[in-house]
């Protein structure tokens, strides 16, 4: 019986050994003729793009989370001393004290405000050394005079130096509620 005993846990043993993972060898066609891509369209903007340093998106979020929590001040300290904001009917290319002034009164008829990020992506062009954050996200306010409302935003905000250069806003309007009867 040991024998059997000792039989059996050697041929376990020497199985669990040879028990590497295999590995695929991945084959390419060195030969491969790569076709052209012929878009219908040429893009306005580089197609060349990478992934960018992650730092910028932080810079933004807590741009956004700023002003946000009513810190509008706190919230341009992003900000380059001239700034280009693109939004639903309204275009802004000046300097930023003058886009602080504009937007603080408009923070302040908010008695709150709440931005839910979904998601947002740090993208470089090399040959234009343009750094930009997408953010895709939702916000939600209400008035002083207690009305609630809401957005669907994709901002795409150009960093230059390490500051907030240019704003691109896109919104979507959610459908309004049905009626009650």
């Amino acid at each position: 019986m040991k024998q059997f005993m000792f039989l059996i846990l050697s041929w376990l043993l020497i199985l669990s050994c040879n028990n590497q993972p295999k590995t695929d060898e991945v084959k390419t066609d060195s030969t491969a003729k790569k076709e052209p891509v012929v878009y219908p369209y040429t893009a306005k903007y580089s197609l060349n793009w990478q992934p960018g340093d992650e730092k910028y998106a932080v810079l933004v979020l807590n741009a956004m989370k700023k002003y946000t929590d009513g810190d509008v001040k706190g919230s341009f300290d992003y900000f380059a001393d001239s700034i280009e904001f693109i939004a639903d009917k309204f275009h802004f290319n000046g300097k930023k004290d003058s886009l602080q002034a504009m937007m603080t009164p408009m923070r302040s008829e908010l008695t709150s405000m709440a931005f839910i990020p979904d998601t947002w992506i740090t993208t470089y062009y090399p040959d234009k050394n343009d750094t930009w954050v997408t953010v895709w996200s939702t916000e939600k306010w209400t008035d002083k005079k207690g009305k609630t409302d809401s957005l669907y935003v994709v901002d795409d905000v150009l960093i230059k130096n390490d500051k907030i250069a240019q704003i691109d806003e896109k919104q979507r309007m959610y459908p309004a509620p049905p009626k009650k009867k």
